[in-house]
């Protein structure tokens, strides 16, 4: 990837990570223009550091191998970070430092250095070197506990786990890069935390600890969720703000609750029935005449969509949400557009491209040298 892209144009990002929490916050700095410098260690038939299904999270990046337990792999990523704004880790507590890549003494030689190190538990608890991947944020976070139905088992949100956390990465390097002037900055990142946090305001909206799941329903909002349509496993998404819309769709399916007219302050035999009776409604009708005909009632609606919808979708299609990655495949790209700004560079680069960009132009090592280096396993 060229420096000089997008906002964060200029700016170098050692992405010392793994599995996908690191590399996506990686990705997104990438995203936004940084030169993000992907290393991992030469292992026999890797090609990347993240797994299969994340893979994609290296494009933009330029990839190299350091073997860091060698005694010049190391010198050499410490050289790499002297040279670099922020340095990006989440390895288990405890790690890096045994490595000699602590924040103390990486900043004796780049005294303006922003680190970023994620974990599962954070560090300074008992419970620090706990070992967890994105099922195990989601159930210590209570994402997994709020996720379900009622009668029902939590439920695990593998994937959002990491991206949340990743993306809270992200966050935490540029809020060290806007503090940088002042000096050196250190962020220690609990995963568990990031999730937690997000959950914040649904604790809030209850007096009990222990409040239940609700499924796709909402504790304060109803109507609220997913209803069947025609076809099969066809659904249509509404949820209901104000009075006004639920006197709306009271006249779309012609029901008024038993024994008064009006439509506020139901009760739950009340809200079974109105639940039941929209299901009916939904269920003789495809999924875009429901929401066309929800949507010109001012009511919030939208088909569930699935992967093949979204393939398809023509407003995703124009805004080029989709782009093919040579050698990785058809990728997804960052939901934003920066006006008069290219901020990501779609394209994997070689290996032997990557070596000549980090090794020779940046730290200035012999092209003779890096081919040395290379037969002897330190780099790759």
């Amino acid at each position: 990837m060229k420096p000089g892209l997008g906002p964060l144009g200029g700016c170098r990002v050692v992405d010392f990570t793994w599995a996908a929490m690191g590399p996506y916050a990686g990705y997104l700095l990438a995203a936004l223009g940084a030169e993000v410098i992907q290393v991992s260690r030469p292992l026999k038939n890797s090609t990347s550091t993240t797994a299969a299904i994340t893979q994609f999270f290296d494009v933009g990046k330029t990839c190299v191998k350091i073997n860091v337990k060698d005694d010049d792999g190391k010198k050499i990523l410490i050289d790499l970070i002297s040279k670099s704004d922020v340095f990006l880790e989440n390895f288990r507590p405890g790690v890096v430092e045994g490595l000699g890549l602590d924040f103390d003494t990486l900043t004796k030689t780049n005294s303006e250095l922003v680190m970023v190190s994620g974990s599962a538990l954070g560090r300074g608890g008992r419970d620090s070197a706990y070992v967890g991947y994105a099922p195990i944020f989601s159930a210590l976070s209570g994402l997994a506990d709020a996720t379900g139905f009622e009668d029902g088992r939590p439920t695990e949100i593998r994937y959002p786990s990491d991206l949340t956390s990743g993306a809270t990465m992200a966050f935490a390097a540029l809020a060290g890069l806007a503090d940088k002037a002042r000096g050196g900055t250190y962020v220690d990142l609990a995963a568990r935390d990031a999730l937690t946090w997000t959950l914040a305001s649904s604790f809030a909206t209850t007096n009990d600890v222990h409040s239940k799941r609700l499924g796709n329903g909402h504790n304060s909002i109803f109507p609220h969720g997913l209803y069947k349509c025609k076809g099969h496993d066809q659904w249509v998404a509404l949820s209901v703000s104000d009075d006004n819309q639920i006197e709306a769709l009271c006249g779309l399916i012609n029901w008024r609750p038993k024994d008064r007219g009006e439509v506020t302050n139901l009760s739950d035999a009340d809200k079974r029935e109105f639940d039941q009776l929209i299901e009916t409604w939904t269920s003789a009708r495809n999924p875009s005449d429901a929401v066309t005909e929800l949507q010109e009632l001012g009511i919030a609606a939208s088909q569930s969509a699935d992967a093949s919808d979204i393939w398809e979708d023509k407003h995703i299609r124009a805004r080029e949400f989709f782009r093919h990655i040579d050698g990785v495949g058809w990728v997804a790209s960052p939901p934003w557009r920066i006006k008069n700004k290219q901020n990501h560079a779609y394209a994997l680069t070689q290996a032997a491209a990557s070596r000549k960009r980090v090794f020779h132009e940046i730290l200035g090592v012999s092209l003779n040298v890096i081919e040395d280096l290379v037969k002897r396993g330190v780099i790759g």
